[in-house]
């Protein structure tokens, strides 16, 4: 949906959002010192460009979330159509076993990390995450106003 640039629309005039919140967990071993997040950060925006990828979703309000032995991307996927969904779902559970599109993305993790000849990363799980109905709304809430400021 385009909004026109010198328009504010109205509630009734934004589309109807379907979203999902998932992730892409690594693990590191043995452990992290400092992980510069802006790249790990980069997985959810490449996704996009990855071999078949649904038309009508978009990825947004992705973030890092690291422990001491691990890094995962998190984000939300939107869509105004719930084929799109189903179609990005079945796509991102495929995905990652290819093994070339898994050893680049556990590279993007190892650039970003201080001493990255010490450790280990392994990509072992994605999944989408199960949230709340208030959790959901409150992401469509953000994206729509993120939308009217287009």
């Amino acid at each position: 949906m385009l909004i026109d640039d010198n328009t504010i629309p109205d509630k009734d005039d934004l589309p109807d959002l379907i979203t999902y919140k998932f992730a892409i967990h690594f693990d590191v071993i043995p452990e992290i010192t400092y992980l510069n997040q802006s790249i790990p950060i980069l997985i959810a925006e490449l996704l996009p460009i990855i071999e078949g990828y649904p038309n009508d979703v978009w990825v947004s309000q992705q973030y890092v979330d690291e422990g001491l032995d691990f890094c995962r991307v998190v984000f939300w996927v939107f869509s105004e159509s719930t084929d799109a969904m189903k179609r990005f779902t079945i796509w991102f559970q495929a995905i990652f076993r290819d093994e070339k599109v898994s050893m680049i993305l556990e590279q993007l993790i190892i650039c970003a990390l201080e001493d990255p000849d010490e450790v280990d990363i392994n990509l072992t799980d994605w999944t989408r995450i199960y949230t709340s109905r208030d959790d959901m709304q409150t992401a469509i809430d953000i994206e729509v106003s993120n939308m009217k400021l287009l």
